[in-house]
């Protein structure tokens, strides 16, 4: 069977956040803390296997994570709602149509917005907040805030930030 399966048709709709988190554990998501992680109701996860995510991070409802080249989300990162991370892309003038791969890197502190589509290989910076809806296809400094489509640089953002992730929902 398809690892895969599992993770989107089953423990994806389990509606306890404590034995969610452990069946994707035991299916092979890395989690630094599984106790304080939350990948919330409805994400489909691909190649479970490559994803790692650091403590008091959160990946919001309906998103979607191919993994398939590797993720790693570090401590205290928030993936809103219905965000797309891709590791994998065709190269469009090949024959063959071959594939490519290449992973993603989200550092401590980072904020990913509603809606937003994150391509392959790109690293987003610590402490910076990617705006809503935007497609990131390059990476993003730390500390920046990006928005639009492609993503280009707005500000700044004050740093260091020292803030710890508590949203994860209590009950079991």
């Amino acid at each position: 069977m398809d690892p895969d399966y599992p993770l989107n048709h089953l423990v994806n709709r389990i509606p306890l956040a404590g034995p969610r988190m452990r069946l994707y554990s035991l299916m092979g998501v890395s989690f630094d803390e599984t106790a304080e992680t939350n990948i919330s109701l409805g994400v489909e996860v691909w190649a479970g296997r490559r994803l790692s995510m650091g403590a008091r991070s959160t990946i919001g409802q309906r998103c979607y994570i191919d993994a398939r080249a590797g993720i790693r989300v570090e401590h205290d990162v928030s993936i809103s709602r219905e965000v797309a991370i891709l590791t994998a892309t065709h190269m469009p003038d090949d024959p063959d149509f071959e594939s490519t791969l290449a992973p993603v890197h989200l550092e401590h502190h980072c904020w990913i917005g509603l809606r937003t589509l994150i391509m392959p290989g790109v690293r987003v910076g610590a402490g910076a907040i990617v705006g809503a809806g935007s497609i990131v296809t390059t990476d993003v400094a730390p500390y920046a805030i990006v928005a639009g489509v492609p993503a280009v640089a707005l500000r700044q953002r004050k740093e260091p930030m020292a803030y710890r992730l508590d949203w994860r929902p209590s009950w079991y």
